[in-house]
């Protein structure tokens, strides 16, 4: 099991690289079909990661998509599937311009402040 000092210490060590990077921080791990790409916000606090739940399928089609996606260079999103309770709601009021966060269509859906 890795100590987590070290895994701070790596990432600190990542954020004051010059080069490209995404650090992504994960919610819980599940298994199951594909939900498509999770939403993702800035701030670990945000409402919209308090499921705290991911599809498996889904973290590795966020990873991929980060490689290409220059929004997300130099910035560590906390991500969570987008069929949770908590997404599917923010999507609800998103819908209705209350508190529009979410990124174009043909980009990873991002929740902001």
């Amino acid at each position: 099991m890795l100590d987590l000092d070290d895994q701070v210490d790596a990432t600190r060590r990542v954020f004051a690289s010059d080069t490209r990077w995404t650090v992504v921080r994960g919610s819980d791990l599940e298994e199951g079909p594909s939900e498509g790409l999770p939403v993702w916000s800035r701030h670990v606090g945000d409402p919209i990661l308090e499921s705290n739940g991911t599809r498996r399928v889904a973290f590795a089609l966020f990873m991929v998509q980060a490689l290409t996606n220059d929004e997300l260079v130099h910035e560590a999103p906390a991500i969570v599937g987008r069929e949770t309770a908590p997404a599917r709601a923010y999507a609800a009021t998103a819908l209705h311009g209350v508190g529009a966060r979410g990124a174009k269509a043909d980009e990873i859906p991002a929740a902001r402040r």
